[in-house]
Order: C-alpha cells, then sequence, then structure tokens
C-alpha cells in the first residue's frame, strides 16, 4: 500500500485559497486557506464539513489538501467532535493515519512531509451558512489570532436572522449548532 512518503511535491509550495471559482457540490469540501500559508496565525485556514461522519468527509479534504499543499501524511483530531473516528483513511490509493487528541472540537491538525503541519478550524456542519464564512474567512486571514471558540461565537452577520424562538422561550436550535459529545470510550483490555 503507497504512502504519501512517496509522493513528489514540496509542501506548502501551493498557496491558494479556494474562493467562488473552486469546484462546489456534496463531494467537494467546503476549504478555504490562508492564500500565503505562512504559518503566522492561530489558523491556517477552515474547513466546513457536511456532517459529522469524518470516514465520509476525510477523504474528500486529504484529496483536495494534496492538490494544493502536497502529500498529507497524518490528521490529528478530537474524538468528541466526530461520530467515528477510524484509525486511517485511504484517498488515492494513499494511506493518511487519523489521531486523535484532547483540544479544540473545532480544529484538525494536518501534517505531510518534512514534519510540515497547519491548522484548520473545522465549523459545526449545521452552522448558519453567513456565519460560517465570516468565521471561515477570519481564521484564513494571515497572522489571525483569534480563538476557535470566539470564531464561531461571533456575531451574526448583519441582516441574518437569528432562529425564532420556541415555546418557552428557548431556541428551537443553538447558534451555532454545537457538535454534541460521545459518550465515554469502554476500558481498554477485557
Amino acid at each position: 500500500m503507497a504512502t504519501d512518503r512517496a509522493f513528489e511535491h514540496p509542501l506548502f509550495k501551493t498557496p491558494g485559497l479556494l474562493g467562488p471559482t473552486a469546484p462546489t457540490g456534496p463531494g467537494v469540501p467546503r476549504l478555504v486557506l490562508d492564500p500565503s500559508l505562512s504559518h503566522t496565525g492561530m489558523f491556517d485556514g477552515a474547513w466546513w464539513p457536511r456532517s459529522r461522519r469524518l470516514e465520509r468527509e476525510l477523504p474528500a479534504l486529504v484529496a483536495v489538501l494534496r492538490r494544493r499543499v502536497g502529500p498529507i501524511l497524518h490528521v490529528g483530531v478530537e474524538r468528541s467532535a466526530w461520530g467515528d473516528v477510524p484509525g486511517r483513511v485511504t484517498v488515492d490509493g494513499r494511506v493518511v493515519r487519523v489521531n486523535c487528541f484532547s483540544s479544540s472540537t473545532h480544529t484538525i491538525g494536518v501534517g505531510g512531509g518534512h514534519q510540515d503541519h497547519f491548522l484548520l478550524l473545522v465549523v459545526p456542519p449545521h452552522t448558519h451558512p453567513a456565519l460560517a464564512r465570516t468565521a471561515m474567512a477570519s481564521a484564513a486571514r494571515r497572522g489571525n489570532s483569534t480563538s476557535a471558540a470566539r470564531l464561531l461565537a461571533a456575531p451574526v452577520p448583519t441582516g441574518v436572522r437569528r432562529p425564532e424562538r420556541a415555546a418557552g422561550g428557548s431556541r428551537s436550535t443553538p447558534w451555532p449548532q454545537p457538535l454534541p459529545p460521545l459518550p465515554p470510550m469502554p476500558p481498554l483490555g477485557g
């Protein structure tokens, strides 16, 4: 089985921002990168998956990132943010390891060859599109220094209505909808 270690492409030599001319559709990840990929901010970009199913979402993200920045050898995610976390995914015949870490549920770390790593903001799948675009643009700005929690709790953009209140005064849907935690992991061994 091939890995990206054999892929000859200098990581981060192809900077770019997936903008209005980027392909769109159900199988194309919603991704924005710092055009300079300079690693000068807290985030190097943002990803807005369509679901909490990492095994479904991750291959498309890896494929796009591979074309934009070169080999992707591993990703790191917070387990509680996803419905299921595979140990690895295979994309175009190349294996990408998936590691879990305790950090913000709204981040994904991506690593390639030569110890090149970058951090993406993960926008929850059901976030209002206007808020998602605002958070993604901020995360992809060179030199950004705002935490994931603050980016996703930003004021609602002008002209966007929050969800209506349900009977009893509570919102029918939180703003933005958080990713619910998974139940505790069973003990190892046994």
